[in-house]
């Protein structure tokens, strides 16, 4: 957020610029005690998966919360400014993660391996296409995708319902500026 955030004015001073937020189909197994409500919270150890699961929920909900902000002029935004956010999923990707549940989970991380390595099936190099497609398609500014979720092959889909759940959206938003209030003092762009 913070990144985006600081970037703002260059994209929006950009035509059609982009901002990808790399989320994951497990966005939709993060915990039922996810609210965003504190930094206590967010801090409680829920386990590496579940940690991994809210994180790529966070990224669907903050491309939707930044797009309502752009329709309601917010941020700067003008309506002639528009920037195109969009989160991705970059699909079933054999990678070295699937090793670090083994790691953190011992024997279930093995059968939790054994039993999801078959839909595992892309090669590293192909996890990247939905990120690609919304960052440089023309089809994302010809059908204005924006506050999407983008999974292979260039699909825009539904998120899960808490990834469109507005108030679990805006409880992240407020969030996310207060621990970076705490952190950082003053923030040097206007939310």
């Amino acid at each position: 957020m913070h990144l985006a955030l600081t970037l703002l004015p260059l994209l929006q001073a950009t035509p059609q610029s982009r901002l990808v937020c790399q989320s994951s189909e497990l966005h939709r197994a993060a915990p039922p005690s996810t609210h965003f409500a504190s930094a206590e919270e967010i801090n409680t150890d829920v386990g590496p998966m579940f940690l991994y699961n809210r994180s790529k929920l966070a990224q669907v909900l903050f491309v939707r919360a930044l797009k309502r902000r752009m329709d309601a002029h917010q941020l700067g935004f003008t309506g002639k400014n528009t920037i195109y956010a969009n989160a991705t999923h970059p699909g079933g990707v054999s990678t070295d993660q699937q090793e670090q549940a083994v790691e953190a989970y011992g024997t279930m991380g093995k059968l939790g391996v054994k039993a999801t390595r078959p839909f595992l099936v892309d090669p590293v190099k192909q996890g990247c296409k939905s990120a690609l497609f919304a960052a440089v398609a023309e089809d994302i500014v010809n059908d204005s995708i924006n506050g999407a979720y983008i999974v292979p092959d260039r699909k825009v889909t539904n998120p899960s319902d808490r990834a469109q759940d507005e108030a679990l959206g805006e409880s992240l938003w407020s969030l996310s500026l207060n621990i970076l209030r705490s952190k950082l003092g003053e923030l040097g762009y206007n939310v």
